[in-house]
């Protein structure tokens, strides 16, 4: 029904003459009234809003009706779960929380008769929040003046004051119990070593209780209580920093998040609690009723349950990507020929990798054998790559995005971050000019010479006729799907990083190299030192050998699965193309129209520009997300960061002969 002021007045007037009992359908009503539509939301609200106050202090005879049906619902219904457990993360895993919310999405829970908090959900659409927050403090408090809800009869305050304590007590308990987590007592082992304040607030607050379950006990103020929250605060912030160099897990994040969030809670009611005018309760009701009706859109959301508890894990994985992406920036020309040299050498092995797919593809195995043997020389061959500290060019965005994002997002001012932005891109740039040219060079060249090679030294043709044309058709410039399987490509390049990051949090949280060392039987089959050696190796490099695998995995599998499903799903390598091409040319005796070679090394380009535009932009908006960045924030300076990338000559031209500056 369209919204009119008439009927507002009409379901206020039905609440004025049904003051028998309270009728929650008729709050409901009103509600759902008052609610704007999806055009000028905020605007509609603002007025909606304005039109109800007016007709209330108007006619004290309907805000009397609207405050006994309000009231009555406190009555009625069951408050201690809404003010206790509404818009804090359940005390569950993450996993069994997500499974949860799962179910709960594609199935609904009945909702409790008698709970506040349930009537809430049901009342409150997910885009209700925004418009309720939009409105001014002073309206909610103008009508809680004209509703007169700070001044209530005895026995509702006794009531309403009941559920405050049994809450905060609640909440108490809950805080000191988690300060006794394992995993938080060895990340801050003080906790056992000196009074943890978590077990200290209880005896604080339960004290405090006291004297409003028995006015007969000493009075205490909530400040001491308050001081201790805040000494659990900085108990949590040392477990955040110390997160950086330990690692960091998802349950150990739910926890954090989870205490925090109970204890604002307490502090917000404890606040209430004590309120001693009529005033400063209507404004922590403010404040309370707009936590709460934020909370109920997000008691059931997926994304607010990743959001709150793998941040800080998105933080973690970016940062070990960022410290790595520190070793993909050239900064002078020492530093470029390496970077050069590096990328030559893993070309070198691509191509052998590009040969060896093209054999086992020769072999005509059944699928899933192919696509293993296929994965397993990608996985393989990225392993040795990394192991001999030789470089894939493409996987060197996803690195340096992370490493760009955090430093941005320092940034003191706009100019400070377009001054680090300009660096940033040109040294990027130069250094992922010098990284391609050595793949793609050594690719061709590898290529070229092997195929040449085993054609005049032993007879053998590695590829024939009807593959090389299959093979320049891949790389060709106008070949439909190319630059799309090349995007394909760069999301395994991006989620390689990802691995890679976990992995390397993984290590140092789960302390990998000290439980390996702990193992007695591979010293017998390598030696002692061997062994010792090896575990060494695994503690540094965990992240960048599991990254590795799983791209390679990922290359052969998602090609795998496209050709099995009939989706068109495929992947498209720059420095695979590369060696493609020669291997391609050379079978065609080395006669290819000029159009064709045109084309082909276009076609490779391309691949290669759209390899890193899409890994590089994945990488540096999920950095700027983890380092709490909002959606609005982060994805403008994506824009301008792209945009950079695409004027980087220029850029670089511009300050060619500065010194990066990257703080």
């Amino acid at each position: 029904m369209e919204y009119t002021v008439a009927y507002l007045e009409r379901i206020l007037a039905r609440m004025a003459s049904s003051q028998d009992a309270p009728d929650p359908l008729l709050v409901k009503r009103l509600f759902y009234h008052l609610r704007p539509g999806t055009f000028e939301a905020t605007e509609r609200a603002t007025t909606h809003f304005a039109d109800l106050l007016g007709v209330v202090e108007r006619n004290p005879s309907l805000a009397q009706g609207l405050r006994f049906h309000l009231l009555g619902l406190l009555q009625v219904k069951n408050v201690g779960s809404l003010l206790r457990d509404s818009g804090i993360l359940p005390d569950r895993t993450f996993g069994v929380e997500l499974w949860r919310r799962l179910r709960f999405k594609m199935l609904p829970p009945a909702p409790t008769p008698d709970s506040l908090r349930d009537w809430m959900d049901e009342m409150l659409a997910p885009g209700d929040a925004e418009w309720i927050a939009s409105l001014s403090p002073t309206l909610w408090q103008r009508l809680f003046a004209a509703l007169d809800l700070a001044n209530i009869d005895a026995p509702m305050a006794a009531s309403l004051k009941a559920n405050l304590i049994d809450a905060i007590n609640g909440l108490s308990h809950r805080i000191a119990s988690a300060g006794l987590d394992p995993e938080l007592l060895r990340i801050e082992p003080t906790l056992e070593a000196y009074a943890s304040p978590f077990l200290a607030q209880h005896e604080e607050i339960a004290a405090l209780l006291a004297h409003y379950r028995d006015p007969t006990q000493p009075h205490l103020d909530s400040s001491q209580a308050m001081v201790i929250l805040d000494q659990c605060e900085d108990v949590l912030e040392r477990i955040r920093r110390r997160s950086v160099s330990v690692g960091t897990s998802v349950n150990l994040t739910l926890q954090s998040a989870r205490l925090q969030q109970q204890m604002a809670r307490v502090r917000q009611l404890l606040k209430l609690l004590e309120a001693d005018t009529a005033l400063h309760r209507a404004d922590l009701l403010t404040q309370l009723w707009l936590t709460l009706s934020a909370a109920s859109g997000e008691r059931y959301n997926v994304s607010n349950l990743m959001s709150a508890t793998t941040g800080r894990l998105a933080y973690q994985v970016t940062q070990h990507a960022g410290q790595t992406g520190q070793h993909y920036i050239a900064d002078n020309g020492h530093e470029l020929r390496n970077m050069f040299l590096s990328a030559a050498g893993g070309g070198i092995i691509i191509a052998c990798m590009a040969l060896l797919k093209v054999l086992i593809v020769k072999a005509h195995l059944v699928p899933f054998q192919e696509a293993l043997l296929i994965s397993l020389n990608y996985a393989l061959g990225f392993i040795l790559i990394f192991v001999l500290h030789f470089s894939v060019a493409t996987k060197q965005p996803a690195m340096t995005a992370s490493l760009m994002a955090h430093t941005i997002a320092r940034a003191r001012s706009d100019a400070h971050e377009n001054r680090i932005l300009e660096s940033f891109v040109t040294s990027v740039y130069a250094s992922q000019f010098a990284a391609i040219a050595g793949n793609l060079l050594l690719a061709f060249a590898t290529a070229a010479l092997l195929a040449s090679g085993l054609s005049y030294y032993l007879g053998v043709q590695p590829v024939d006729a009807l593959k090389a044309q299959k093979l320049l058709a891949e790389i060709n410039l106008a070949a439909p799907m190319n630059l799309f399987y090349a995007a394909v490509a760069a999301v395994g390049l991006f989620l390689s990083g990802i691995v890679s990051g976990y992995y390397d949090n993984k290590c140092v949280y789960e302390r990998i190299p000290e439980r390996l060392a702990r193992l007695s039987w591979p010293a017998h089959l390598i030696s002692q030192r061997g062994w010792h050696g090896l575990v060494q190796y695994i503690g540094g490099h965990l992240g960048g050998l599991a990254g590795n695998a799983f791209f390679g995995f990922y290359l052969g599998m998602v090609a795998a699965f496209g050709a099995l499903s009939g989706l068109p799903l495929d992947i498209r390598h720059i420095a695979f193309s590369s060696a493609n091409f020669a291997y391609g040319w050379q079978a065609l005796g080395w006669q290819l129209p000029w159009l064709t070679i045109v084309l082909s090394a276009t076609g490779v380009l391309m691949i290669g520009m759209m390899n890193l535009t899409v890994s590089f932009a994945l990488a540096f908006y999920l950095a700027l997300r983890a380092a709490n960045l909002s959606r609005k924030e982060a994805l403008p300076l994506l824009k301008r960061t792209m945009l950079a990338m695409l004027i980087a000559p220029w850029l670089m031209f511009k300050l060619r002969g500065k010194e990066p500056t990257f703080e």
